[in-house]
């Protein structure tokens, strides 16, 4: 089948999830050039609560990155997809993780793809820097990671090349289980230092699920935020920082001792 348009559509709070994307996109299309495909790239961010997810059309490749949260996939993205139109096009899965395990994820994210025609076709779990436990996974994804990032854009575009439709190319089997396992988030959120925080309001934009007070930024809702780390990201200011004290410390100790053995990236 012929594709001319790699389109990524990208959940991500501290950034590494999007750079994961891009250079899957960046790979397949200097793979397809070489097969004599050119192709072109898009990438959207739909991270932040008011993003217009856009049409895919025909002959596009979608690419949907995510990190994984407790071993599923973050609560807005389904809400997000669900916004698409019914689409059968092949699907890519990137999957980022803080070296710990992706659990439900991949499962989660297929379901959710096929629910609105989507076929998934390839995937890949790459470990990245933990945005929560920030002593985990530390400069990563690397060039070990990245290469299998590159090694899954390769092998989409030639089996892409091969197929007749987005059936013949499906993958045969997606890891995980059903039910997907049990998340209630962490405990751990945002805090604003007020003396620092100048009310510009690029963090109530940014937040995916409207946690952040539009009147008054320094107010987060703790119930409905997700601890996705893009408010911190995002502030010009560097006025808001996870809370948790101690707490945060001793746990961020536990999970690196948990976590200490090297974890792959890898091909589904």
């Amino acid at each position: 089948m012929e594709i001319k348009r790699v389109h990524a559509l990208v959940f991500s709070g501290a950034g590494t999830t999007t750079a994961v994307a891009r250079r899957f996109c960046e790979s397949f299309a200097k793979a397809s050039n070489q097969l004599g495909m050119p192709v072109e790239v898009e990438v959207d961010d739909i991270t932040p609560a008011a993003s217009a997810v856009p049409a895919i059309g025909a002959n596009e490749l979608v690419v949907v990155a995510v990190p994984s949260y407790g071993g599923r996939v973050p609560t807005p993205v389904a809400s997000r997809l669900s916004k698409l139109g019914h689409v059968g096009a092949p699907a890519i899965m990137l999957v980022t993780y803080g070296n710990r395990a992706v659990d439900d994820t991949f499962i989660e994210l297929a379901d959710t793809l096929e629910s609105k025609g989507m076929v998934p076709v390839g995937g890949a779990a790459v470990v990245a820097h933990h945005s929560l436990m920030t002593n985990v996974a530390q400069g990563r994804p690397d060039q070990d990671d990245l290469s299998v990032v590159d090694e899954l854009a390769r092998h989409a575009s030639s089996k892409l090349a091969h197929a007749a439709c987005a059936r013949d190319a499906r993958l045969g089997s997606v890891p995980g289980g059903r039910p997907y396992r049990e998340f209630g988030g962490v405990p751990f959120k945002p805090r604003t230092d007020e003396e620092l925080c100048v009310r510009c309001g690029a963090c109530v934009v940014q937040c995916p699920v409207c946690a952040i007070d539009a009147e008054d930024p320094t107010k987060t809702d703790a119930d409905a935020c997700i601890s996705c780390m893009r408010c911190i990201d995002v502030c010009p200011r560097g006025a808001r920082e996870i809370g948790g004290g101690l707490t945060l410390g001793a746990a961020r100790k536990a999970f690196a001792v948990k976590c200490a053995k090297r974890q792959k990236s890898y091909l589904l």
